[in-house]
């Protein structure tokens, strides 16, 4: 524990002194200070997390984990209050990043291209709420508050000028706001201690695709997604730090802009191909962005299963549609696209999911 807050104070001198584009470590840390059963509960995160990886060296997802996702939009001014149809390109962006059809998937380097991940991870807006209502999945609440600060998490509370959040052991909970202090976006890390007002919390300029550039290609939601399932900054967040995945190189620190290939870094262990800058959980442009690696997949999915494991039976889908025969005697219930909308298999050129009675999912990739 005394590591710990020697940690904070050091870390916390630091923000202070530079612009931080993400704020998952300093909210963190101060969830560490402020909470003793998240404090001793995320001491443990790395070391359960290793063990589980080590436990199940085989694992291998035989379904798409489907995410419910619920967007508050708090906003004080109409420009905050962002459209339906910006919220749905996040959740598109979201499903191409870490399905790995993201069309930018073409600019990895040739020596990543092996290791770069399809996670079988995607999300989708809510269909239900908590109390059983039909919704869009989308919240939006007028606040008399122009900007929220990280400190105490006031965009999470109705009585601060927010919005509570919804069950977050069913939901993914993402608040959009004008959010102060010069950060893009933070998220709160899982671990066995998880609090009301987990989930991430991302600037309305930065949300999906926008106009607001280096940062509008929707990767601020993308990188506090990873932090939301136990993802660490690829520098480790110290100098040559340890991101706690072996399939990453080491970085001296965080990367900015749109560094040229290869990167070099002075860290034993990085290699000779350099600094992955191109990493979602680097601090690059959104465009120069684009890969999650397998041992980054790994470490998520542990994260679902360990902490977050309602996700694994949670999903979005609607009332049954269609009912087919397959060649394999299994029924086909449904088809349904990336947002969890009944469809048909030639209506669409990104990953569809095929339903069938068993429980079974396939991801099947069509084109129009």
């Amino acid at each position: 524990m005394k590591r710990i807050f020697i940690l904070l104070i050091a870390t916390l001198s630091l923000i202070a002194t530079a612009q931080e584009r993400c704020g998952t470590e300093a909210h963190t840390l101060s969830m560490i200070a402020n909470n003793p059963e998240y404090a001793i509960a995320k001491e443990k995160v790395n070391t359960q997390t290793k063990k589980w990886i080590e436990n199940h060296p085989n694992h291998s997802e035989k379904t798409i984990i489907t995410i419910p996702v619920v967007v508050h939009v708090v906003w004080n001014t109409n420009a905050e209050n962002i459209s339906d149809a910006q919220i749905e390109s996040q959740i598109d962006i979201l499903n191409a990043d870490f399905s790995r059809t993201n069309i930018d998937k073409i600019n990895t380097p040739s020596v990543w291209q092996s290791i770069a991940a399809d996670c079988d991870i995607q999300f989708c807006l809510a269909q239900t709420s908590p109390n059983g209502n039909t919704t869009n999945g989308i919240t939006r609440t007028q606040t008399n508050e122009t900007s929220f600060s990280i400190n105490g998490n006031p965009v999470k509370e109705t009585s601060s000028g927010g919005i509570d959040a919804w069950p977050n052991d069913d939901y993914l909970n993402i608040w959009v706001c004008d959010l102060g202090g010069g950060l893009l976006g933070y998220a709160t890390p899982p671990s066995n201690w998880i609090g009301s007002n987990d989930g991430v919390v991302v600037g309305y300029k930065y949300f999906g695709n926008s106009n607001h550039t280096p940062y509008h290609k929707g990767r601020t939601a993308t990188h506090e997604v990873g932090h939301w399932l136990n993802l660490e900054h690829i520098w480790g967040d110290n100098y040559c730090g340890n991101d706690q995945v072996s399939d990453t190189p080491k970085h001296e620190q965080d990367n900015y802009g749109c560094p040229s290939f290869p990167k070099s870094s002075s860290c034993t262990g990085t290699g000779n191909n350099g600094e992955m800058f191109m990493n979602y959980m680097d601090y690059t442009n959104d465009a120069c962005m684009n890969l999650f690696t397998n041992g980054q997949k790994t470490r998520m999915l542990a994260a679902i299963n360990l902490y977050r494991s309602n996700m694994l039976t949670n999903n979005c889908e609607g009332s049954v549609g269609l009912n087919e025969n397959t060649n394999n005697n299994k029924t086909l219930v449904k088809i349904v696209d990336v947002l969890g909308r009944i469809t048909s298999d030639k209506q669409t050129n990104t990953p569809l999911f095929y339903i069938y009675d068993d429980g079974s999912v396939e991801k099947k990739m069509t084109v129009k």
